[in-house]
């Protein structure tokens, strides 16, 4: 979680140091992972164990679902960071690899 966090923040344009909204951005981060599985979606795949990395697309959909969702950023920007997250749903639902297998086959 904490190597997401910073990337967070990072997105997010907060420095990495301020801890002010470390709680809200975790809350986020866990919501956007829920998301992505409620859609069908292995948020473990490729996942890196050693290094506690999600996928590069996993990570860019969780980064603007956070964008997306957090404080009082532009509209225009939270709308555009929503569409991105709801394209990058769609498209690794849709994917072989994302997609989690069902246990009725």
């Amino acid at each position: 979680m904490n190597n997401l966090l910073k990337q967070a923040k990072q997105f997010l344009s907060i420095v990495e140091t301020s801890t002010l909204k470390d709680e809200e951005i975790k809350l986020l981060i866990r919501s956007a992972i829920l998301e992505l599985e409620r859609s069908g979606i292995d948020t473990k795949y490729n996942y890196s164990i050693e290094t506690e990395q999600f996928d590069s697309l996993i990570t860019t959909a969780i980064m603007f679902y956070v964008k997306s969702t957090f404080g009082n950023v532009d509209i225009k920007e939270k709308e555009y960071a929503l569409r991105t997250f709801n394209t990058l749903e769609q498209s690794l639902s849709l994917s072989d690899g994302y997609r989690k297998k069902s246990d009725n086959l």
